[in-house]
């Protein structure tokens, strides 16, 4: 049940996996391993050794990424990448966070964005379009985004001190407190001047969906999805 994400483009490749295979990584610098490299080069048609990813820390740092896939080496840890170079592909794990697939069909820029709810109050969505704006000269108004599976509103249980966070996006539910991160992701865009009809949603809950990996659902034995952008 993977989904490939193309924005109908055939100069781009996208893809978010399932729970059908795990891609919790070994070494952040290392090649994939043997079984997530069959199951890129089948899903995607296109043999991919090495991702350029990085630890996420939950923060709002945006790399652009140059220099192929061997510039991963020594790079600081992120949560949002940036590029315009064709044959690298960028990368995130997800088991309940917001992956959000960025692109600029027009300047042929890529994008892509770890937003838990920490991510989320840094306003790491804003600051990805604002960093592509900058570095790449896009318009916000060109941009094509997708919202992939992440924990939607139905499950996310949250604590009273989200109201402090997040007033706007927090739902009182039979006595119980549920944050809704796409909304507040989707709006972050929008501010951003993205246009409401380019910002596409995946509308699937990974914590409802067995398909998908959970940290809320499964703990720490939750494996761990890739998104992955490449311009071809």
């Amino acid at each position: 049940m993977q989904l490939k994400i193309f924005f109908k483009d055939e100069g781009l490749r996208a893809l978010m996996s399932d729970a059908s295979i795990d891609f919790v990584p070994a070494d952040f610098d290392s090649p994939l391993a043997p079984a997530q490299r069959a199951y890129l080069q089948k899903n995607l048609g296109v043999d991919i050794p090495q991702v350029f990813w990085r630890k996420q820390i939950h923060g709002d740092d945006i790399l652009v990424v140059r220099g192929g896939v061997g510039s991963v080496k020594g790079c600081p840890d992120a949560d949002a990448y940036i590029t315009d170079e064709k044959n690298l592909p960028i990368a995130l794990r997800t088991a309940d966070c917001v992956p959000i697939f960025i692109f600029d069909p027009n300047r042929r820029v890529i994008g892509l964005a770890h937003a838990g709810w920490r991510g989320t109050y840094k306003s790491i969505a804003l600051k990805t379009v604002q960093k592509m704006q900058k570095e790449y000269g896009c318009e916000a108004s060109d941009l094509k985004v997708f919202l992939g599976p992440s924990i939607r509103q139905c499950c996310y249980k949250i604590g009273e001190e989200f109201r402090d966070y997040f007033p706007a996006y927090v739902k009182d539910r039979e006595g119980h407190l549920y944050a809704d991160m796409i909304g507040a992701n989707r709006d972050q865009l929008l501010q951003a001047g993205v246009p409401r009809a380019q910002i596409l949603d995946s509308g699937i809950c990974t914590c409802c969906n067995k398909d998908y990996f959970s940290f809320r659902r499964d703990g720490e034995k939750a494996g761990r999805m890739i998104s992955l952008m490449m311009l071809v």
